[in-house]
């Protein structure tokens, strides 16, 4: 049996796993390479880790030892037998420096991060005051627009209700209407 993202070439013996080579380079296996639909999250981090490791002309267990685990263990990362992504950032912060690299990017690279993580979502009043600033901006609707006290003393129901008027007249879209409290929803649903 090989393990997930080996190449079928790979042979596991034992606890060690061996690319087939001359006798002069055995001691170093090839980085996984895996089909672009089968790669399990963080599988970038171990490849990268596989690549530095043959640069060193390491072998697998020398590279856990470098990061501070098990090669039992980092067998099953490489496997896909345990989550490259719950990876503790101990191990994180090692295979970093292992690789030369910050911190951030070893855990991008194990899928502990995503770019989504880095970009800051506006809360529903956020959203609901954006709304509120394209209607008081638009030709169209300025003339209906509620005033700053009158609006502020407005329910959030009401105000909601106003936002979604014209977002639909609009034709636009700011709300994530995922993020609306579920009582409100139901209010708006019995209103409608």
């Amino acid at each position: 049996m090989r393990p997930h993202g080996f190449p079928a070439s790979t042979k596991v013996t034992g606890m060690a796993t061996q690319k087939k080579q001359p006798p002069s380079k055995s001691r170093v296996s090839k980085p996984p390479q895996v089909e672009a639909q089968a790669t399990p999250p963080g599988a970038a981090l171990i490849s990268q880790l596989w690549d530095e490791m043959a640069k060193r002309g390491q072998t697998t267990h020398q590279l856990a030892e470098s990061l501070g685990i098990t090669y039992v263990y980092l067998m099953k990362l490489a496997s896909g037998e345990k989550p490259i992504f719950q990876i503790g950032r101990e191990t994180l912060v090692r295979a970093a420096e292992y690789m030369a690299i910050p911190v951030a990017q070893a855990y991008l690279l194990a899928g502990a991060l995503s770019i989504e993580d880095f970009v800051l979502t506006p809360t529903l009043d956020e959203r609901v005051a954006q709304v509120r600033e394209a209607m008081v901006h638009d030709a169209m609707w300025c003339g209906l627009a509620l005033s700053d006290d009158v609006w502020q003393q407005t329910p959030q129901e009401a105000r909601l209700l106003i936002c979604m008027l014209y977002e639909q007249a609009a034709k636009t879209t700011w709300l994530d209407w995922t993020l609306i409290p579920k009582g409100t929803q139901a209010k708006a649903k019995r209103a409608s």
